[in-house]
């Protein structure tokens, strides 16, 4: 064992206190007096069973961060990767099916760790508060269906880079051409979002009448044009209201769940699109794209750095360098990065939503907006009280009184 080993079982072990820290003080937060603009949100029965809600997640999050954490270090320090690697050897002579193997491996331990956790927090808690509308066999088949896009599309992406990594000795033209891969391969996912909602939802499209009508008058005064606009059937998994749009430039396709649309009035959900149509109208998705720009430089100087270091896998027991390996390392390396990067990244989200909410109150009302805010909320079992920390931390929104408040005074 050498110095690397204990850098990162201690980067692991150092996330996981500061995350636990951090989540015990943004739970014990909730019995602060509430913001007086959202104040009479929760009637009393349904403040006492969001307060229900947020103890059983928070037991629930502990619990799950705790096992993952515990079978990470068990991973790293029992020598299993290199076990990975000496049975992927022997199953294949061929260095690109080895890595593939090698992950797989990784990956079905991750996924079967994951399902009971998954199961019990979809049947357990969401549907003891009353979320849950997803049949056991939509769950299964749901699971089905990420398991086999992890393992082609993943396989997919790792196989590419490692031929690239095999195919240039020099690793800064590793770094170059794999950035550009990274990201040609993010703008792809942004572009076909579409194809991937169809996987795993049914869209139809909304009937004539008077919604239509006002959404396409909405997006034509502010400059769109709406191609089609599907109502998805949310209700089969789950109580929550959303929407979004997809599609680049002046034409949008709108998608609503049918859940908004059953609890929505006319006016809140063209108050809820008129956001979005502000997202679109501030080019709030081209600047996140650059902004990725400059995050995936980062991830790729890091994969870099682990591929040019051999004591950082024969610390974890592997013969080499390996490809595989270090995708799993990068991840880890990355973490605390990741939160520091997220404090700046949501911040100019949370600014983004409050233009955004500016922008729907102007093209709405105020009162539509903040009317949509609050259903919002309610339905959704949001936190009225966040710590300012965590808010500052892992909100890429900000808490429902701070939006109320800006649209009042916008």
């Amino acid at each position: 064992m050498n110095l690397f080993f204990y850098v990162i079982l201690s980067i692991i072990l150092g996330m996981f206190v500061f995350e636990f820290f951090i989540s015990i003080l943004n739970y014990r937060y909730k019995n602060q007096p509430i913001p007086e603009n959202v104040q009479g949100l929760y009637d009393k029965d349904k403040y006492k069973k969001w307060l229900e809600y947020s103890m059983v997640n928070f037991k629930f999050g502990i619990v799950s961060n705790t096992l993952s954490t515990v079978v990470m270090l068990l991973l790293l320090s029992l020598g299993a990767f290199g076990f990975f690697e000496e049975l992927s050897i022997e199953v294949s002579s061929n260095a690109l099916l080895q890595t593939l193997l090698f992950l797989l491996m990784y990956y079905v331990i991750s996924f079967m760790m994951s399902l009971p956790l998954s199961y019990y927090r979809v049947f357990r808690i969401e549907e003891s508060f009353g979320f849950n509308k997803m049949t056991k066999k939509l769950f299964i088949v749901d699971k089905i269906k990420s398991f086999i896009l992890t393992i082609v599309f993943g396989g997919g992406i790792i196989s590419l880079l490692f031929v690239i990594f095999e195919a240039f000795s020099n690793i800064w033209i590793f770094i170059l051409i794999a950035y550009l891969v990274i990201f040609a391969v993010m703008l792809a996912l942004f572009l076909f979002n579409g194809v991937f909602v169809r996987l795993f939802n049914k869209l139809t499209l909304l009937e004539e009448g008077s919604l239509k009508e006002k959404i396409d008058a909405l997006a034509l005064s502010l400059g769109f044009e709406v191609k089609r606009i599907y109502v998805m059937d949310g209700s089969r998994r789950s109580t929550k209201l959303n929407a979004f749009f997809s599609g680049l430039g002046k034409t949008k396709e709108v998608v609503l769940f049918d859940t908004l649309i059953e609890k929505s009035t006319e006016d809140q959900i063209l108050a809820v699109l008129a956001h979005e149509l502000g997202h679109a109208t501030h080019k709030d998705t081209l600047k996140g794209l650059i902004q990725q720009l400059f995050v995936i430089g980062l991830y790729v100087l890091v994969l870099g750095f682990i591929l040019t270091t051999v004591d950082l896998h024969t610390a974890f027991y592997l013969s080499n360098v390996h490809f595989g390996f270090a995708i799993i390392l990068m991840s880890i390396l990355l973490s605390p990065v990741n939160t520091l990067l997220g404090i700046y990244t949501n911040y100019v989200s949370r600014v983004h939503e409050y233009k955004a909410d500016a922008f729907a109150a102007k093209h709405t009302s105020k009162d539509a907006m903040i009317s949509a805010l609050k259903l919002l909320v309610v339905e959704n079992f949001a936190n009225l009280t966040p710590h300012p920390l965590y808010v500052k931390l892992y909100y890429s929104h900000p808490p429902i009184s701070s939006r109320i408040a800006s649209v009042e005074a916008s």
